[in-house]
């Protein structure tokens, strides 16, 4: 007797709903070329497991890709961009930065790329006003 109710005690736990801090939802990275003038944007995105490949944004366009971040909180996507005689870095996903309930955080993040660095989209105020510098040339 004592068996079955551990079973059944052991068969109530794992259909129990996953507490939230577990749950593990995908995110999407959304990036936009807002380059000035009519430049096409050339990225290349990866992470230490997934390499997206080289691809050409023409202006005004977008990509956009998804994935589980780690539970472990260290997942991270890092982007070359070129355009012209350009060539920056950025760190376009940093789990620690932008896991979804930091102070910017989110699960669907939206970047616009400037000239100057890109900008991420802000739920608050509905702008792309959280605006960060390229990656130091020594970090790549």
């Amino acid at each position: 007797m004592c068996v079955n109710v551990i079973i059944i005690r052991g068969a109530q736990h794992a259909m129990a709903p996953k507490p939230s801090g577990f749950d593990n939802p995908r995110t999407t990275v959304m990036i936009h070329n807002d380059l000035e003038g009519p430049l096409p944007l050339r990225y290349h995105c990866k992470s230490r497991d997934d390499d997206l490949g080289d691809w050409t944004m023409p202006p005004n366009g977008t990509w956009s890709f998804k994935f589980r971040p780690s539970i472990f909180g260290n997942t991270l996507f890092f982007c070359s961009f070129r355009w012209e005689q350009e060539l920056h870095y950025f760190d376009i996903y940093k789990q620690n930065r932008d896991r979804e309930f930091a102070k910017f955080g989110c699960r669907k993040c939206q970047w616009k790329i400037y000239k100057n660095g890109p900008c991420k989209f802000n739920k608050k105020t509905k702008m792309f006003d959280v605006c960060l510098p390229w990656n130091s040339p020594d970090n790549n």
